[in-house]
């Protein structure tokens, strides 16, 4: 665990300095870790809590490496490690968690960025219904997801519904 963890805080760290080929062989070394975890005959024998646990960390492991293909322009790569992510927190936490609508809204931004309109817009939708209903309508951490959200429709020509919603933000943002 606590190698795992450090493997992860370097590659933040490496992440939050555009050394990009670092960060990645951090991830992907953590991430190799954490694969490792879930696998064999020991990993069934745990409880269910250890199990839990581990599958965590496999979670936040694809997610790191997902987000720095992302923002390596390495689409195809970062969607299928966001959909492996998002498979597991569903399976952890149910639909109705908040890791469950980061990762909705990592998979729209990223849909988004590859102009995956039609994919993108549900994503959005489903995970701003799901943020609203855990932290409330009205709560300012909604800001930065209203603003993708209406990026998305002003690319998408729906300049009204993307006028709503920047001014929706724009209400949380003065709060």
């Amino acid at each position: 665990m606590e190698d795992w963890q450090n493997l992860v805080n370097d590659g933040n760290q490496a992440y939050g300095q555009r050394r990009y080929m670092e960060a990645e062989l951090k991830f992907a070394a953590a991430l190799r870790m954490a694969e490792k975890e879930t696998h064999g005959e020991e990993f069934q024998a745990l409880e269910i809590e250890k199990r839990n646990e581990i599958n965590s960390r496999l979670a936040k492991s694809l997610n790191n490496m997902a987000a720095l293909y992302h923002t390596q322009g390495k689409y195809s790569m970062a969607e299928e490690l966001y959909k492996r992510c998002l498979d597991i927190k569903q399976e952890l936490h149910g639909e109705e968690h908040m890791e469950v609508a980061i990762s909705w809204h990592n998979l729209a931004v990223l849909y988004s960025a590859r102009r995956k309109y039609d994919l993108a817009e549900p994503l959005y939708q489903k995970s701003l219904a799901l943020k609203e209903r855990l932290i409330g309508a009205d709560n300012p951490e909604l800001v930065p997801q209203l603003n993708n959200y209406a990026l998305l429709l002003k690319r998408m020509h729906k300049d009204e519904e993307a006028l709503a919603v920047q001014e929706r933000a724009q209400k949380l943002s003065e709060q």
